[in-house]
Order: structure tokens, then sequence, then C-alpha cells
């Protein structure tokens, strides 16, 4: 019975933010932070880029791009165009495009992530979740459609 409890009270326990940041950046690609440039799957997205500034980004087959500070994958995004409605893995985005309910699908994925949304100058909101040493952002134009998404392991610069 006593073993019963404390099953049940584990289960209730919300996940730490390192954890949560573990799943948060896995939605958007299997390459986990913290690997070395030359991933494979992955295709440079500005030539050159890297020899002249030391910062590479690269994008795979889903549109998710993967951004290399000093050799190290330090951050994940994708950009939705106005037009977009195929189904996102992204933070369990699914099909929702309206900021309410990318929100819901979102808290649905991570429910013990705590989002604080504020106004952006272009008239659209930006949302973000502190996860561990890393971080959620949400960006919405100024009709509330969601426009990216992206996940940092930490500040690194």
């Amino acid at each position: 019975m006593l073993g019963l409890i404390v099953v049940a009270l584990l289960a209730q326990d919300p996940r730490s933010g390192p954890e949560l940041l573990m799943v948060a950046e896995r939605s958007f690609s299997d390459i986990p932070f913290g690997t070395r440039e030359g991933a494979p799957g992955l295709a440079m997205v500005i030539e050159g880029q890297c020899q002249e500034w030391g910062e590479c980004s690269y994008a795979d087959a889903n549109r998710v791009e993967h951004y290399f500070w000093d050799g190290e994958l330090v951050v994940k995004s994708v950009a939705f165009t106005a037009s977009d409605t195929r189904p996102s893995a992204v933070l369990g985005i699914g099909s929702a495009r309206e900021m309410g309910e990318v929100l819901a699908q979102v808290a649905r994925f991570l429910p013990d992530a705590e989002f604080e949304c504020r106004p952006v100058r272009d008239g659209g909101q930006a949302c973000g979740s502190t996860l561990g040493e890393g971080w959620i952002t949400l960006r919405f134009d100024h009709n509330g459609r969601i426009r990216g998404a992206r996940v940092d392991a930490y500040h690194f610069t």
C-alpha cells in the first residue's frame, strides 16, 4: 500500500526545468543540445557564415533551424508562414496557429512550464518560459497568429 502512495505522489511531482528543457528541445529535433557542428541530416542555411562569424545555422528536412555557437548546438527554432497549416510536432503545437490555441496545446505538452506573454514592437506578442538554464519563446504577429517557436539551451553570448 505504501508503495502505491509513493508512486502516486511521484507521479504528481512537477518535472524540473532541465527535464522540461529536454522534452521541449527534442520536440524540435532528435539532435541534442551540445552536439558538435557537423551533425548528419543538416544543411547549412547561409554558406560561409561559419567562417566569418563563428556562428552557423543549419536546417533539417522539417524546416527546423539548428544554431551552433562556437561549434556547439545551442538553439533550435522554426518559422511559421501565414499559409502554413501542416501539423507541427514542435512543442505539441499540431495544427494550432492562433495564440490561444497554440498556448493551450503547449500547456498540454509541457504542463509544468509557466508562460508569460508581453507585447513586442511590431504589435505582436512574445510568450516565454524559463526551463532550467534554457527557455522557450513563442512569437505571434499582431493578428495573434504564430510566427515562430524557439528553444535556447542556455545564455551563450
